[in-house]
């Protein structure tokens, strides 16, 4: 009788590890995917803008699509820092956005 307390136990833990892993997975793919759009649309218009030079607007469209980047880049980079999403996430092989790296903070 005592083996079905044990397993009862092992099977919830287990199951509760995999919900946390499955959840954690979701959210950064969600995050990381925001950002890979954002670097698709960033490359788009540095080529638009390299064919204008000298467009103040395309220059504008660019400034904010880099400014688009930063911060889908340092939200992704800021959810991956809580640290029940950091264990998980690192295990799984997320890592941190080079491009929005937190000065003074440590980036492993």
């Amino acid at each position: 009788m005592k083996w079905v307390i044990w397993l009862m136990a092992i099977a919830s833990t287990s199951a509760l590890v995999v919900l946390w892993f499955w959840e954690v997975r979701r959210l950064l793919r969600q995050h990381r995917s925001m950002v890979e759009s954002a670097r698709c649309q960033l490359a788009a218009f540095e080529k638009r803008a390299a064919e204008a030079a000298g467009n103040t607007d395309v220059a504008e469209v660019l400034r904010r699509s880099e400014s688009i980047y930063r911060q889908a880049a340092g939200n992704y980079n800021e959810t991956l820092h809580r640290p029940w999403i950091y264990i998980p996430g690192r295990l799984m092989g997320f890592h941190y956005e080079e491009a929005a790296k937190v000065p003074g903070r440590v980036h492993i």
